[in-house]
């Protein structure tokens, strides 16, 4: 649960941690946040104490649903760091991230560092960050044993509710999926077929599971292991979009 992240940062020896990235497919970002409309946002959490929100202005009133401190970037003159970093982009982010960290009481010790960010941005934004402030120890963990996935080991009541609406929403696709393909008239080749007499195919079934969950609240942002014969034997195989689906 959220409420042991400070627990275990103390387990793995953290006294902060900086999470990158929008709010959304970004699991340590959506933890925190909650999932809210965020495209780009920096999060430090100093042990002990709650978590800043750094954000981009247009985005203020969704980083207020957060229930967090929320800081906007405007806050760092960005054209002033430039300046100082004589337009070093990566120098300039180094900078910001500085006074951001100095500002919520992170003036050394061990950071652990998590997120979804473009990899090479990141690097170099942590090596200039590493020579302007020695006194702090980058951290990075694996996925399989950071702070993070042993907090959300333990679910709370609101997580849980969560697991369990998903739950019924993903059923309730397949129970659809099923019903449909069951009622699906067939030609002489055993081809199903579609409401217009065409051939039903992969894709075809795969755009319905989309429309289904999207009227459910969810969404597909991984696609769907859907195949027919040769290919249903391939693990993970997501089939061919043209293929006709046979008795």
């Amino acid at each position: 649960m959220k409420a042991d992240l400070d627990y275990w940062m103390e387990a793995h020896g953290l006294d902060a941690l900086l999470i990158n990235g929008a709010a959304r497919h970004n699991p340590p970002m959506y933890y925190l946040t909650g999932g809210v409309h965020l495209s780009s946002a920096t999060l430090i959490k100093k042990r002990g104490e709650t978590a800043r929100l750094f954000h981009q202005d247009m985005e203020r009133e969704e980083a207020a649903k957060t229930g967090l401190p929320c800081i906007p970037y405007s806050a760092y003159s960005w054209r002033e760091l430039l300046a100082q970093a004589q337009g070093d982009t990566a120098l300039a982010t180094a900078l910001r991230l500085q006074r951001m960290l100095t500002d919520v009481g992170v003036a050394g010790g061990r950071l652990g560092v998590y997120g979804h960010a473009d990899i090479s941005s990141l690097w170099a934004t942590l090596t200039h960050l590493s020579r302007l402030m020695p006194q702090i120890v980058v951290v990075g963990e694996t996925a399989e044993d950071s702070v993070f996935l042993h907090a959300m080991e333990t679910k709370d009541e609101s997580e849980v509710a969560r697991i369990r609406r998903m739950g019924q929403v993903t059923t309730t696709v397949v129970q659809r999926v099923a019903d449909y393909l069951t009622t699906r008239p067939v030609n002489s080749e055993e081809v199903l077929l579609r409401e217009d007499g065409q051939p039903l195919t992969v894709g075809d079934v795969k755009a319905r599971i989309n429309l289904w969950l999207a009227e459910l609240g969810a969404e597909n942002p991984e696609g769907t292991i859907f195949a027919i014969g040769r290919e249903a034997g391939i693990p993970h195989s997501s089939g061919s979009e043209t293929e006709a689906l046979r008795l």
